[in-house]
This record gives C-alpha cells, structure tokens and sequence, in this order.
C-alpha cells in the first residue's frame, strides 16, 4: 500500500507541472481599459526575476481571460502583457498581392505601450491558481 501512495504522489506532483517539470497554474480574471471592459485582446504572462520557465496566453473575450493550469503561466512572478485592436474608422488599402486585395478597416493598438511593448506589470502566480484583475488606463 506504501509503494501506492508514493506512485499516486509522484503522478499528482506530475500533473501539476508543465512541460519539463515546471509548474504552471491556472489563471483568470477582468481587464478593463478606463473602467470600460476589453471587448477582445490578449494576454500574456513571461516569467521575469527568479521564475523561469515558458510563456503563456490567452484571449481576452468581453473584459474576462481564462488560462487552464494546462496552458497557465508558470508558477511565480510574471512579467503581464496586455493587448487589444481599435478600428480607426479609416479605410487602409490591403497588402498588394494579397488575395483579399481592396480597403480594409485600420487596426491600431488600443492599449497603451506600458501595458504591453513596454510593459512592467507583473503578478504572482500561486500553485493552486490564481485570479488578477488589471484595470488599465489610458492616462
């Protein structure tokens, strides 16, 4: 019975971590962008200091992310990179050669850069799952 216990350790140890052994989580929570929910974006989660370990992310979908602990961050600090498209209400002529040749709605980043390109946000990711809310602002 003691060796069943120990194998049933191992496999739950096993199942906690990500690929190569390093522990990933699961994650989730609301993104706002001046107090208005991001209707579609992405995140990203890069671990930074100490933590290493593989990048993860995920949709932004209606001001709300989800990550499994599959797919998750790895356990620790992470660097939080967020991001969205704003239409500009312009009409941009489509990459010559491509098929769908013609105008198409401008697309900019709707996030400022210190929320992505430049990003120093960060949050600490805890192995049982965590939840992070990140209210943004445009100022």
């Amino acid at each position: 019975m003691t060796r069943h216990v120990s194998v049933g350790l191992i496999l739950i140890a096993i199942a906690g971590c990500g690929r190569g052994g390093i522990p990933r989580a699961a994650v989730d929570g609301q993104v706002t962008l001046d107090g208005v929910p991001i209707a579609n974006g992405s995140i990203f989660f890069r671990p930074t200091g100490n933590t290493k370990g593989v990048s993860a992310g995920g949709a932004i979908t209606d001001g709300r992310y989800q990550l499994s602990a599959a797919e998750g961050p790895v356990v620790g600090t992470n660097l939080v990179e967020i991001h969205c498209d704003r239409r500009t209400g312009r009409k941009v002529p489509v990459i010559v050669g491509d098929p769908r040749e013609g105008m198409k709605d401008e697309v900019v980043e709707g996030v400022p850069e210190r929320y992505n390109m430049q990003s120093k946000l960060t949050c600490e990711i805890q192995p049982g799952g965590s939840s992070h809310d990140f209210k943004l602002t445009t100022k």
